[in-house]
């Protein structure tokens, strides 16, 4: 680095204000503040990263040509900045940065230009989708400053030009990330170089590609790649001056969408590819713009939220790529829009068909308990391009695209501030890590099924494991409903490979803050089946035969709080078998909690599985909460499970009928189902329900039922659903009087005395 060079970065580091929120800021000014400081960390170490990648760049006929990209990042920074601020020495960098970019050409050997066809009109600047829109929108910004020269100008737009073209040697396309950065790179370079001869095909290559995005599902799962695709088709809309992309209810969908699965920690929770607290300053930037576009306070609200506890998070690490989407963040924020909370607790977000996730919570601040459900299979929609990627780049270990096997997951867990269980992370190798890490069934907090019987003595992560191929599934929520006391959700896999489906039944026990979490199990094919469910931490701080405390310290080598640990409890004993074995997840060793059991099953035969998530303070006895916990099981083995809950709020009872489809008759006639035909008893409870709560307390029994006709509780009936006429029957059947059943019912009565009930 040359004296003068050294100077300038030597007052921009002097200049560079702390890394932290002042009271008295806008989140406008901080949002610029921060970028600045982004930006002279990234000066100040630019020419470093540069020559670290001359001497480490060893170009080859498979790698090809790449540039070092710090410069492209830095670039787009400064001209970004140039625009918020008018200030020249941010115009004078970016103008360097880029009229002298394709100089890095002459590390890459002539001798290679012949063994990459894509080469055959010479090698472009940028060789990386990822870069070309940032490069190009850099110039953009800059193009009318006064430290733009006709040598440099030359110099950005031949640079933008063969870019661009080389785009069309690989136009992928399809409602993702990748794709709508394509179509971005391209319409920047048209409007860069107007009077180019290929302008004309980038700009109608460019409406090609945005065309599948615009008004899309994304047939992406990835926490890290859906704000980089949203924020691709803001800027896109807005180079192309169209605002109806607002009015898209695809797009609305996805700010509330971030808004929903917001956590306690401060930012969207990990799913898919992706890692803990990464793509943040995307979220705020794509929050700022929703806020703005639809007047709403609770997306300028969660953009707050992310800020504050992201940015002592990652401090001076906020890099220039955190700058740039920070800088967007500030050209797009309306601070005249006051900050709104959020008021709702355990909803879906955001929907049973797209969305796929649930959200348990009891509360938006920062020690609320939070647990992340995701179901999302890969949906029957955006089946050409899903095509396309599985037959043009090795995508069989992921669920399309960027998305895990985390079908029926718990993907976060978190309480009093603490992380208790968290998701399995991004790969550490192309296209996947070791036994398909992080992406396969057995990195994630969910039951694992295998068609064929472990032996005794196998250890279960070598039997389990493979190398990781996705394999798919279909997935669906069953049901999902709130209430004062429990907010429960039923969702279903269906292996038609494997030939089982299985249901996660979650009851979240508000008064308790627990979870008891049914897996239910039913085989369609005959034959010997593995089962287990894993829960996965980084320390194990108990073990017992059935129970287990786990914590989670570390994610990917960064210390969270550890105010609470989990207890994990088995309420399930016979002939499973429980234990711990190592495995490696988010890049750190890890442990995962099993209970698993192997034997051969008939079809039409189902197993269970049920797990109690316990939240509680670090280093408390979990004898009490063990004792508290009591198994239920329904009269007739298979039919339904029950949990009974004692502590000094009386007597709980939580009851999940196992098979949904018992107590349909074969009659045709409707209904097609009685009380009696459906009927399964609970210890006190007795309903033909699909779900089932009741709390006993003294003289008075508080109850809540689901699909059901009847409930009856120490023999006593509480409800019942009223007779009707069923006159319309199939083939002009005779009339049939029957009971209904209702979708759901909630009363308190008296526990021993009779009274009027809705029958």
């Amino acid at each position: 680095m040359n004296m003068a060079r050294s100077a300038i970065v030597l007052v921009f580091i002097c200049m560079a204000p702390a890394v932290r929120l002042a009271a008295a800021e806008s989140p406008r000014e901080a949002y610029l503040r921060l970028a600045q400081a982004a930006y002279d960390r990234g000066l100040a170490s630019c020419e470093g990263q540069v020559e670290e990648w001359r001497r480490r760049y060893k170009p080859t006929e498979k790698t090809g040509y790449i540039p070092p990209a710090d410069p492209v990042w830095l670039a787009n920074l400064a001209g970004s900045l140039y625009d918020l601020t008018g200030r020249d020495e941010y115009a004078r960098e970016a103008v360097r940065l880029l009229a002298r970019h394709h100089e890095f050409k002459s590390a890459f050997h002539d001798s290679l230009r012949s063994t990459r066809p894509e080469y055959a009109r010479g090698v472009p600047t940028v060789t990386d989708f990822f870069q070309l829109p940032y490069f190009a929108r850099a110039y953009l910004y800059v193009r009318g400053a006064s430290p733009m020269t006709d040598d440099a100008r030359k110099a950005i737009q031949r640079s933008i030009a063969e870019s661009a073209d080389f785009i069309l040697y690989h136009a992928e396309w399809g409602p993702m990330n990748r794709a709508m950065l394509r179509a971005e790179g391209l319409m920047l370079a048209a409007v860069a170089c107007p009077e180019h001869p290929q302008a004309a095909d980038w700009r109608k290559l460019a409406r090609v590609t945005a065309a599948d995005s615009r008004g899309q599902w994304s047939e992406e799962d990835s926490m890290i790649y859906q704000p980089v695709w949203i924020s691709s088709l803001i800027r896109y809309a807005d180079l192309v001056d169209n605002p109806s992309l607002y009015a898209s209810h695809t797009v609305s969908h996805y700010f509330e969408y971030f808004l929903r699965l917001l956590s306690p920690a401060g930012m969207i929770p990990d799913y898919g590819d992706a890692r803990w607290n990464e793509c943040w300053a995307e979220y705020i930037a794509c929050l700022e713009r929703g806020a703005k576009e639809y007047k709403r306070g609770d997306l300028k609200w969660a953009a707050g939220r992310i800020l504050k506890d992201m940015v002592p998070w990652f401090g001076d690490a906020i890099d220039v790529r955190m700058g740039i989407a920070l800088a967007d963040a500030c050209r797009w924020a309306d601070d005249t829009i006051q900050p709104q909370s959020p008021t709702a607790r355990s909803q879906e977000a955001m929907d049973d068909l797209i969305g796929k996730k649930i959200v348990f919570r009891s509360g938006w601040n920062s020690d609320a308990d939070y647990m992340m459900l995701n179901y999302r299979d890969e949906g029957p929609y955006a089946r050409v391009p899903r095509d396309y990627l599985r037959q043009t780049i090795p995508v069989e270990e992921e669920k399309m695209h960027h998305g895990h096997a985390d079908e029926n997951a718990i993907c976060l867990l978190m309480s009093g501030g603490s992380v208790l269980l968290h998701d399995g992370g991004y790969r550490d190798g192309i296209p996947s890590g070791r036994f398909g890490a992080y992406r396969a069934d057995y990195f994630h907090n969910r039951l694992v099924v295998r068609p064929y019987k472990k032996h005794a003595d196998q250890p279960l992560f070598e039997f389990l494991r493979n190398s990781g191929g996705y394999c798919p599934v279909r997935t669906e929520k069953i049901d999902f409903f709130t209430s004062e006391d429990v907010d429960v959700s039923r969702t279903r896999l269906m292996d038609d490979r494997l030939g089982y489906s299985s249901d996660r039944v979650i009851v979240y026990v508000k008064p308790a803050g627990l979870y008891l979490v049914f897996d239910i199990v039913t085989f369609h094919k005959t034959g010997f089946y593995t089962l287990a469910t894993l829960w996965h931490a980084t320390d194990v701080l108990y073990q017992g035969d059935n129970s287990f405390v786990t914590a989670v310290d570390t994610i990917d080598g960064h210390a969270l709080p550890k105010t609470k640990a989990l207890l994990i409890a088995f309420l399930e004993g016979g002939d499973r078998k429980s234990g711990v074995f190592d495995i490696r997840r988010h890049r750190q060793d890890e442990s995962a909690v099993y209970q698993t059991l192997a034997s051969h099953y008939h079809a039409g035969h189902r197993e269970t599985f049920v797990t109690a998530l316990v939240p509680h303070r670090r280093g408390a006895d979990t004898k009490t909460i063990l004792g508290s916990l009591e198994l239920l099981d329904a009269k007739i083995p298979r039919e339904g499970i029950g949990i009974k809950l004692t502590d000094e709020q009386g007597v709980r009872y939580i009851c999940v009928k196992e098979d949904l489809a018992m107590g349909v008759l074969t009659s045709n006639a409707r209904p097609r189902y009685t009380f009696d035909s459906g009927r399964v008893r609970y210890g006190p409870v007795e309903t033909d329900a699909s779900f089932a709560y009741a709390r006993a307390r003294g003289d008075e029994l508080s109850y809540l039922a689901t699909h059901m006709v009847k409930v009856l509780f120490d023999g006593r009936e509480v409800f019942s659903s009223r007779p009707n006429t069923f006159w319309l029957q199939p083939d002009g059947g005779p009339t049939v009087y029957g009971l209904t059943k209702w979708r759901m019912w909630y009363d308190t009565v008296p526990r021993r005395h009779s009274g009027e009930t809705p029958g």
